[in-house]
């Protein structure tokens, strides 16, 4: 299936998950496209203790982290630097012709990111993108919308949510469940050139600090019930730890040595 990403495009009909690409190099027929990546990875580099797939939060093990997953919905490369592609848009509906001119679409529909908690690297989209400067990726976090049947259908784990946490807290396994909505900017730092030499950009995410207080002590997820300060605590963590960079040779590092995994 050839994908074009268009200002003037109507709303996809597929759904953009781990490991199913939206195109690839052979799909872009255009001189002005160029494909790329956008890559997921955990920043796990300030805990004590990891095993295998799992990954301990805090100093005592006592918060144990086994699956990781969010929905992120129109992800978009913005060319401005003082401009908002997410605070431009609806929810709901054929909403493109409410972004502004400096927002390229790099997926219009529900994208179901499983995160890897080991500080591997794991690409979610593979897209045809128009070579430009591109400031921010910015994302919507929030539940699929309720038109997004075929999203919902798939994965009912997530009607209604966000965000959804597998793990253990002091040995007893939890599920945590959020349907947290944010906008999402992420700078790049110096700006993104898409060219025919840039390959991939990753967005890391600081697990670690999603179930810390203020005084780095592990919060028991059983305890976010809603309206809890400590639900407020892990979404407002949530919010504030995403961050992406260009990482061309995929090595979970900025390619300008401004951030990424240590």
């Amino acid at each position: 299936m050839t994908v074009r990403f268009l200002r003037t495009m109507k709303p996809l009909a597929g759904i953009f998950v781990i490991g199913a690409f939206a195109a690839c190099s052979g799909d872009v027929t255009s001189a002005n496209l160029h494909p790329m990546k956008v890559s997921f990875m955990s920043n796990v580099s300030g805990t004590t203790a990891s095993a295998g797939s799992n990954v301990a939060v805090d100093p005592a093990g006592d918060l144990v982290l086994t699956k990781v997953q969010v929905v992120m919905d129109k992800v978009e490369l913005n060319e401005g630097e003082s401009t908002s592609c997410v605070s431009e848009i609806e929810s709901g509906g054929d909403d493109h012709g409410e972004t502004g001119m400096e927002c390229e679409d790099v997926s219009r529909n529900p994208v179901l990111v499983d995160i890897p908690v080991d500080a591997t690297l794991k690409t979610v989209l593979n897209v045809p993108v128009p070579a430009g400067t591109y400031s921010k990726l910015e994302a919507k976090l929030e539940p699929a919308r309720d038109d997004a049947t075929a999203f919902n259908a798939a994965n009912t784990n997530f009607v209604g949510k966000s965000v959804r946490v597998e793990g253990t807290y002091k040995g007893t396994p939890f599920v945590f469940t959020s349907a947290v909505r944010t906008g999402l900017e992420m700078s790049f730092n110096p700006p993104l050139v898409v060219d025919a030499t840039s390959t991939n950009a990753t967005v890391s995410i600081d697990l670690t600090k999603w179930f810390l207080d203020s005084a780095g002590n592990a919060i028991d997820p059983t305890t976010a019930t809603s309206g809890s300060d400590a639900l407020r605590t892990i979404e407002d963590n949530i919010k504030r730890s995403f961050h992406a960079f260009e990482d061309d040779n995929e090595s979970g590092r900025d390619d300008h040595g401004e951030g990424g995994h240590d």
